[in-house]
């Protein structure tokens, strides 16, 4: 690790990119992937997060979130890439860092290791971190997401303890606890170090930057790309009026998430004209309850209507 802090990710609306499957369920569809990049990219997404929990990174093996990673930062050379980490062990998460760092990937966005859920203490999860950004080639962002970690929570205070490391810049927060993302974005131990807060859920998007919050990693971006930005650049213009109204409509369209997952994100993403299928690979290979799906379609529309008005008026 240099002796010179590294930057944080610049503040701003970022995307987890799906990955892109053919109809066979198992082969990647490398042509839609960039594609996919390209319109986040030409429609003011700062950068993505490649290899999260909405890009499977599970289901796929090493080179092939390598490979996957590598595409993208060939077809969009300038933008921010996070590279998703969610490996249990120290060294096996230091192997993934040398893979996304190689492939392209800028920072790294390391899961805490999980196996052992809420039997595993805070001082365990600091030294899982400390370890790691110790050795690791790239600046680290913690990412704390009890759904996809066994229920495990990194408390406030283990982010802000964690936050003065050098080569820790920042986290991403996927759960909904606004209080949380006060506590760490509003700290002040946390404002004086090199940190960025990012939230995972788009639907507090307005919530987290009134209170420091550095812009959003939002999955729901993936297919409506305008809508965010504007809610992020309006906050910016101080213009907080017009900013509530549109995550209000945000708000609507992320139900469609918290109740469909990665196979609904997928959907949406697939609806704006991605991809020969929305299905991931085994186990998420099987359709979404269409009666269900059809609930929410008023609130899928709404973003779409948001979506071209904002596209018109570029």
């Amino acid at each position: 690790m240099s002796n010179s802090f590294p930057a944080p990710p610049p503040a701003g609306v970022y995307t987890p990119v799906p990955t892109f499957f053919t109809k066979d369920g198992v082969t990647i569809d490398f042509e839609t992937q960039v594609r996919h990049a390209k319109f986040l990219s030409d429609n003011g997404i700062k950068g993505a997060v490649i290899m999260g929990s909405t890009g499977e990174a599970a289901h796929l093996t090493r080179t092939e979130r390598a490979s996957i990673i590598s595409s993208i930062h060939r077809a969009v050379p300038h933008w921010v890439i996070v590279g998703g980490v969610s490996q249990n062990s120290v060294q096996d998460a230091l192997d993934e860092i040398d893979s996304i760092m190689a492939a392209g990937a800028s920072y790294a966005l390391v899961l805490s290791s999980s196996y052992y859920g809420p039997g595993t203490t805070q001082a365990g999860i600091r030294d899982f971190y400390t370890t790691i950004a110790d050795r690791s080639p790239l600046p680290v962002l913690i990412y704390v997401y009890p759904g996809v970690s066994n229920g495990l929570v990194v408390e406030p205070t283990t982010v802000e303890e964690l936050s003065s490391h050098p080569n820790i810049v920042g986290c991403k927060l996927s759960y909904g606890d606004v209080s949380h993302h006060t506590l760490i974005a509003s700290s002040p131990r946390v404002k004086i170090n090199n940190f960025n807060v990012f939230t995972g859920l788009g639907q507090i998007l307005l919530p987290v930057l009134m209170v420091g919050g550095k812009g959003t990693v939002d999955a729901l971006a993936g297919a409506f790309p305008r809508l965010y930005v504007k809610i992020f650049d309006l906050f910016q213009e101080h213009k907080y009026e017009e900013a509530a109204r549109l995550q209000y409509i945000a708000c609507r369209g992320e139900e469609l998430v918290v109740r469909f997952g990665v196979v609904g994100i997928k959907k949406a993403i697939h609806s704006q004209g991605f991809g020969e299928t929305y299905l991931g690979r085994v186990p998420l290979n099987h359709d979404v309850d269409e009666k269900k799906w059809s609930k929410y379609a008023a609130n899928l529309l709404e973003c779409e209507e948001v979506e071209e008005k904002l596209s018109r008026h570029e």
